[in-house]
């Protein structure tokens, strides 16, 4: 896994002092393969042992397995030609960071977790509701019968009416949001399974749910222009799409609906 996204993973593990090595490690990409563990703390002003525990952190086995990974994955902005190239490089490095957090297994276990659900409720606020909004417009044109939440004292309100057979999915990047977190509370009192999609795995929301699904964070793209936090869902709404209507009668109500929009929607 790249350095970016253990970094993110464990996000809230790190301390101060960790925050300002990765800070430093990440804008010195290029140059680090050329430095021992000695040149790096005195150029950061900390410790050796401070920079081998943040790379124990964040599930190095050494220093010289995190500088391996650090230089194997540095960028290249340099090399860019206009925006368009820019940008494009920004969804090719986002796409593949989000690619190493979701497994086949993992999908195959979502999908069967939605296959079984007798209702679905996504939830999230913001951007994050966006997402709620979108996954619940394609499950609705399969035949499930599922709803998007993106009104909190609604979100609550759905959420304590679930029950064991039902599946709430809560969006949430920074796994803060106060009331995605109650609405998953309320939905695993009541037995519902519960699946939150975010950035961080250590947090107040995936402290409450049953699976968590992590997604790849924008902020480690090192350039302050770049403001897309919704890439990584989509990617992952793809995935869980394409994988559902390999089911015959997913794929036929989805025809269905799409044919009466076409003929009746105006």
């Amino acid at each position: 896994m790249d350095i970016e996204n253990r970094i993110q993973q464990y996000n809230t593990a790190l301390t101060a002092m960790d925050r300002k090595i990765a800070e430093y490690l990440l804008a010195n990409k290029e140059s680090i393969i050329h430095k021992t563990i000695i040149d790096l703390s005195k150029e950061m002003d900390v410790s050796a042992a401070s920079i081998t525990r943040f790379c124990k952190k964040i599930h190095f086995s050494s220093f010289q397995e995190m500088k391996y990974s650090l230089s194997k994955n540095a960028d290249e902005p340099n090399k860019l030609e206009g925006t368009v190239d820019t940008i494009y490089h920004y969804y090719d490095m986002i796409l593949k960071s989000t690619q190493q957090f979701i497994s086949e297994e993992k999908v195959n276990g979502i999908v069967e977790k939605i296959m079984k659900a007798e209702k679905i409720l996504f939830c999230g606020i913001g951007n994050s509701g966006l997402l709620a909004l979108e996954f619940n417009s394609r499950i609705e044109r399969m035949g499930m019968d599922s709803n998007a939440i993106t009104d909190p004292h609604v979100m609550l309100m759905r959420s304590t009416l679930l029950d064991e057979n039902d599946l709430l999915f809560c969006f949430s990047n920074s796994g803060k949001t106060q009331c995605v977190i109650d609405a998953a509370k309320l939905a695993e009192e009541n037995g519902a399974t519960t699946i939150a999609v975010t950035n961080y795995e250590d947090t107040l929301l995936t402290e409450v749910v049953d699976e968590i699904v992590l997604i790849s964070s924008y902020k480690f793209i090192q350039d302050d222009k770049f403001i897309n936090t919704q890439i990584p869902g989509f990617f992952l709404l793809d995935i869980l799409t394409y994988k559902l209507l390999n089911h015959e009668q997913l794929m036929e109500n989805r025809k269905k609906t799409l044919d009466a929009i076409s003929e009746y929607g105006g």
